[in-house]
């Protein structure tokens, strides 16, 4: 009994769930499509009614000619009102779905935005919003479901009545016949939603095989390698595979569908066979028996509809489970606390112990360490030490495992997660490409001063980026890229890095943070760049983390990190006296200039 009402309040919240969505969508539209959805319930069985009276008139001469021709009148308005309504239905039917489609995008979106990094970080919660998203019409779905049910359980109990007014063995019948078809059609669809979900990571292989051929950065090495072939046989290899699998499972619902509709319809072919023998026995009139039929095959007809949306109903109802399961995720901002960080705040690494969400290998391991305000610090280790993970954890974007993260002696927890942010100007390794107007693309660190080109200029003479657009007709009204425009701006790598720098150096924040900024540079704007760094970041505080250890020599203090945690901490010079791993990977670096030829 417990899982019963278990089962129905699951139900119920679902309904209601999706009728609120698809009503908060477009009220306007969502009522337009109801008062359609009653008149063709109310239309169809008025003019059934209406055409056996119009035969039964023609035939018989006791009946009155004006009767006839008014039944006649109404049965024709009411025909030239379905197929007005046909057409209205369509134009609703096209303008709610825009505007459906628009609504549940902009939640999915929205929801995106806010949820957490690491969320992202696992193939299985990818599936999570793809399956999410392509679940979200089920939404607008479940509404009209409830309707059409509704409306066909009406249909049903009225169609029923009269036709067991005529033959009551013959409504039992007609029912019954459809049993089977509503074990079979439950079967088939809870069938087609397991292969859905199956194949959910085959197809997302499909896409990426697919696309790569529309990303122009993998263009250049598809055409430099010749590798086109490759993701073509994979993709034909997955498609091929998908296809025999629906093809056979195609084959085998159609040959048992078509035998169980045989069966259904098998109560029509009695219903007439019975009514012609009336109609010749003088029992009824010709009016009657296209009555009678008529009758039937609109319950069979609304009774298969009722089971094919009861069983759809059901599938939608797990889809939703999944949808709201999604929907529920509490978003990072939900998360943090209320308090507002200082404008240089002391950043303190705790035994901080760090894995990346599905992998059992700590990125960082009891990592400790102290960032002074106004101070500059330089973090250097190999490739995969933990450096970028550092910037990732003070920013919040996850939280470490086991330690803390303390801003101004506070457990980062309990500030305000955006207002953290906000603190820092930052540049990652991974930088960013807008297919945006210049101003608007350096301005996305501080959007409402877009159209301060007084903060533009000095961003961009600070980073280097004047010289870039120096030349350029618009200026900071240029487009960067060529997604959508044809005159757009293609820049090469290092000048995106170049606007990257300058978005940060937009925000004017009073922390600094450089993950690599000179990756893609050429030595000269490098040079210039670490320069202009430390010149301006007198009396802020810098991190700063690059490959190249000439970069960091001016920083106040260089944090060496290996393995996980930090192994030597101190400048330049008293790094170099250590004669530990830093003046290791110095010498090193070094002696690749100074060695002769």
């Amino acid at each position: 009994m417990n899982k019963t009402n278990s089962i129905l309040s699951n139900i119920t919240k679902n309904i209601w769930f999706g009728i609120k969505t698809s009503f908060c969508a477009s009220k306007k539209y969502f009522l337009l499509k109801f008062l359609v959805l009653v008149s063709t319930t109310v239309i169809p069985l008025v003019n059934i009614w209406l055409w056996k009276e119009i035969l039964n008139g023609i035939i018989n001469v006791d009946i009155s000619k004006g009767y006839v021709t008014a039944c006649l009148a109404i049965y024709l308005l009411l025909k030239l009102c379905t197929y007005l309504l046909a057409r209205f239905d369509e134009y609703i039917n096209s303008r709610y779905s825009d505007e459906l489609h628009f609504y549940i995008e902009s939640v999915m979106i929205n929801k995106i935005s806010r949820i957490d990094l690491s969320f992202f970080d696992s193939a299985s919660m990818s599936d999570k919003v793809r399956h999410a998203r392509s679940n979200f019409d089920i939404m607008s779905q479940m509404t009209w479901l409830v309707f059409n049910i509704i409306s066909e359980i009406f249909n049903i109990i009225a169609t029923l009545t009269i036709v067991i007014h005529y033959k009551w063995w013959v409504g039992i019948l007609t029912i019954i016949l459809l049993i089977p078809f509503m074990i079979y059609n439950k079967k088939h669809a809870d069938n087609r939603l397991e292969m859905e979900k199956e194949q959910l990571r085959d197809n997302r292989k499909l896409d990426f095989y697919k696309n790569v051929f529309f990303d122009t950065n993998i263009q250049f090495e598809i055409k430099l390698n010749n590798i086109g072939g490759f993701f073509i046989n994979r993709y034909k290899e997955i498609w091929n595979n998908l296809y025999k699998i629906n093809k056979k499972a195609d084959i085998r619902h159609s040959i048992v569908n078509s035998g169980i509709m045989i069966l259904n319809v098998s109560s029509e072919i009695l219903v007439l066979a019975v009514s012609v023998a009336d109609v010749i026995a003088a029992r009824i009139g010709i009016g009657d028996l296209q009555y009678n039929l008529g009758m039937v095959t609109r319950l069979r007809e609304q009774a298969s509809g009722l089971m094919n949306d009861l069983n759809r109903f059901l599938i939608n109802n797990k889809r939703l489970n999944e949808l709201q399961e999604f929907i529920a995720i509490n978003p990072e901002y939900e998360k943090s606390g209320k308090k507002i960080p200082s404008n240089n705040p002391k950043i303190e690494f705790c035994n901080v112990s760090f894995r990346y969400p599905n992998s059992e290998q700590y990125v960082l391991k009891n990592c400790s360490f102290t960032i002074e305000p106004h101070e500059r610090i330089g973090i250097i280790g190999l490739n995969g030490s933990g450096k970028s993970t550092i910037i990732k954890l003070m920013f919040r974007f996850y939280d470490p495992q086991k330690g803390n993260i303390r801003l101004d002696g506070v457990d980062l927890k309990e500030y305000d997660i955006y207002s953290v942010r906000k603190v820092f100007g930052v540049l990652f390794q991974d930088y960013v490409t807008y297919c945006l107007p210049l101003r608007e693309t350096i301005a996305l660190s501080d959007f409402e001063n877009r159209f301060d080109d007084d903060k533009l200029n000095k961003a961009c003479d600070i980073s280097g980026a004047s010289t870039i657009i120096r030349d350029w007709e618009k200026g900071y009204d240029s487009v960067l890229g060529r997604h959508y425009a044809d005159d757009g701006k293609d820049l090469s790598g290092g000048q995106w890095q170049i606007v990257g720098l300058a978005r940060a150096y937009f925000k004017e924040s009073k922390f600094m943070v450089l993950d690599e900024p000179s990756a893609s540079l050429d030595p000269i704007s490098e040079d210039r760049i670490f320069e202009q760094l430390y010149h301006l970041s007198e009396g802020k505080s810098s991190i700063t983390i690059s490959h190249r250890l000439s970069n960091t020599i001016l920083a106040d203090k260089i944090l060496v990190i290996s393995n996980g945690h930090i192994v030597e901490q101190g400048s330049h010079f008293d790094l170099l006296k250590k004669n530990g791993e830093y003046a290791r990977l110095f010498k090193l670096q070094a002696s690749k200039y100074t060695a002769s030829n």
